[in-house]
């Protein structure tokens, strides 16, 4: 590391020092600490972010890894690493409004001023942590905003999960083992769910609304809907001028945004496949159906009454008479509706799925987090008390 002589030297040192501080201020890294991570000390790496003084090629190789980059991103002219030249702005977490809240109503002002303060922390934790940030689940998969589009992407997901048509009793789990982020937690009322896309990252933030758990079906149903939302954005992002060049069959609605989410998150719980298995391994015909049996198997798939007699209709694996009358009506439906206006809709016919094991993930990360402090838990503190001020609870 050594001082520059000439212009075009002065210009490197110039556009490496700001990339490295930019890079590092958008992943919430300390100058100090940074400095350590890499082996030197925090003046050094001052003057390099300043432009001052240009790194030998070791602790440029040191930096690029401890910034998760390729060592040539780091003298790229444009802001910032990836196709298209995005700007810092772009490569902080973005939160997607929530569809079902008001858009500017004090409520959505509040819920996203709220995840922001939490998805800035939890990057902080996972900072401290040292752990991966990036999801194994790739979060771009070009598709056509149509019903097949829905549940082709939905498969598509499901493959890259690794579990293709099972029947899965913890979509939690497997979420949070893909790396994803999910974080229970109060929220002003009127917003149930919230989700971001981490650019920068390639991984994805679902805030769920901790006054729900007695509702674990809708929240289930939700962390899915939200993930199809994702995958909306993900498409505008990166490839909407690929996905414009798959045409649409003449026939086909395109869907909006919330309609997409909602197919995909049926397509995704319920796999055409393995209902239609279900259905055709118990012998049960269209019009065979009882009450008992659709509670029993609309709990193999932890979605609600409601949800699963949906699904069986659009598989055409059941048929009520009503239907002749009205495409509305679907199996059980007035049984259904009947249920839920005396009993108020965190109930559920038939019993509620076990409820979802909240920031479980969180939890880990925060012990981990302290392990690795040592004597110093002043940071991972601050952490935590952001957290619980933001109505996230700690206690799983």
């Amino acid at each position: 590391m050594g001082k520059q002589k000439t212009p075009a030297e002065r210009e490197i040192a110039i556009r490496v020092g700001g990339r490295i501080r930019q890079l590092r201020e958008i992943q919430h890294v300390s100058q100090i600490r940074l400095a350590t991570e890499i082996g030197i000390r925090a003046g050094p790496l001052g003057w390099i972010e300043k432009g001052k003084h240009l790194p030998s090629g070791r602790v440029l190789y040191r930096l690029a890894k401890q910034l998760n980059v390729r060592l040539d991103d780091l003298f790229q002219e444009s802001n910032v690493w990836h196709p298209g030249a995005p700007t810092v702005a772009d490569t902080a977490p973005l939160l997607l409004p929530p569809l079902d809240t008001a858009a500017g109503s004090e409520a959505m002002k509040s819920a996203h001023i709220i995840c922001q303060s939490v998805a800035d922390k939890m990057l902080v934790l996972e900072d401290l942590c040292g752990t991966v940030k990036m999801s194994d689940l790739p979060l771009y998969v070009p598709f056509t905003p149509t019903e097949a589009g829905a549940e082709h992407l939905a498969a598509r997901v499901r493959q890259n999960l690794g579990i293709g048509n099972a029947i899965v009793y913890d979509y939690l789990e497997l979420f949070e083992n893909a790396g994803l982020r999910i974080v229970f937690m109060e929220m002003p009322e009127g917003c149930e769910t919230f989700c971001g896309f981490d650019r920068l990252n390639r991984n994805a933030f679902f805030f769920m609304n901790s006054l729900l758990k007695k509702q674990p079906e809708h929240q289930l149903f939700r962390l899915a809907f939200e993930l199809g939302r994702i995958f909306w954005h993900t498409r505008t992002v990166y490839g909407a001028a690929a996905d414009a060049a798959q045409s649409v069959v003449a026939d086909e609605t395109v869907l909006d945004e919330a309609q997409f989410a909602r197919r995909f998150a049926a397509y995704f719980l319920m796999p055409a496949s393995a209902v239609q298995t279900t259905v055709w391994q118990l012998g049960i015909t269209p019009k065979a159906w009882t009450w008992d049996m659709l509670l029993r198997l609309k709990k193999r798939y932890g979605v609600s009454a409601q949800s699963f007699a949906l699904r069986l209709q659009s598989l055409k694996l059941s048929w009520s008479d009503k239907q002749k009358k009205s495409p509305r009506f679907y199996l059980f439906k007035d049984e259904i509706e009947a249920f839920y206006t005396e009993n108020g809709p965190t109930a559920e016919p038939g019993g509620n799925r076990p409820q979802l094991a909240m920031n479980g993930r969180l939890c880990d990360l925060v012990l981990q987090a302290e392990q690795r402090a040592g004597k110093d838990q002043k940071p991972v503190n601050a952490v935590k008390r952001v957290l619980r001020q933001n109505g996230v609870k700690l206690d799983a």
